[in-house]
């Protein structure tokens, strides 16, 4: 029997595959392997499934991952362990996809929480390198404006292999 779990995952799988549209109970009951039925023992409709999917992603990629880049005690190593973990491996396609839906009712408020939590994490971390208020503010934008950048970006074929050059510019 598939549970409410199993049919939140199924639905960030999807929005990962072809962003939040994907989310469609017919498709999804078989990537389940249940039935419409199950789909309404679960949720009320549609939308209380995309707000489910919207809020495990929120959990697990940004709620669960801040008190563990906020336990590296050196804010210049913090900076960096950030910087590689998005931007080593390739683009998140759940990112991907939220960020060109940002705009969507659905997506918006999340959207907003989870960039206002990140950039949150990363002007306090130029705030501990020493920077100004404002300086720390212009370079929380500027890497806020990298990131999501490079997940659109993602299969350019300039993208620099140097990570630590860019983490230089940004903290120093």
């Amino acid at each position: 029997m598939a549970t409410r779990e199993d049919w939140t995952r199924a639905a960030l799988a999807a929005i990962a595959d072809g962003g939040v549209p994907a989310v469609a109970v017919d498709r999804l009951k078989d990537a389940v392997g249940a039935t419409r039925g199950s789909f309404y023992w679960h949720f009320k409709d549609r939308g209380e499934l995309v707000e489910a999917a919207l809020a495990l992603w929120e959990r697990e990629y940004t709620t669960e991952l801040i008190p563990l880049a906020e336990a590296v005690p050196d804010p210049r190593a913090r900076l960096r362990a950030l910087f590689e973990r998005v931007y080593e491996p390739r683009a998140d396609p759940i990112e991907v996809a939220l960020a060109k839906a940002a705009d969507d009712p659905l997506v918006a408020p999340v959207w907003a929480r989870v960039s206002e939590a990140r950039m949150g994490l990363i002007h306090a971390i130029f705030l501990e390198l020493g920077l100004s208020e404002a300086e720390a503010d212009s370079r929380t934008w500027l890497a806020w404006a990298f990131y999501v950048g490079h997940h659109l970006l993602d299969d350019a074929p300039a993208r620099p292999e140097r990570l630590g050059r860019i983490v230089d510019l940004l903290g120093s």
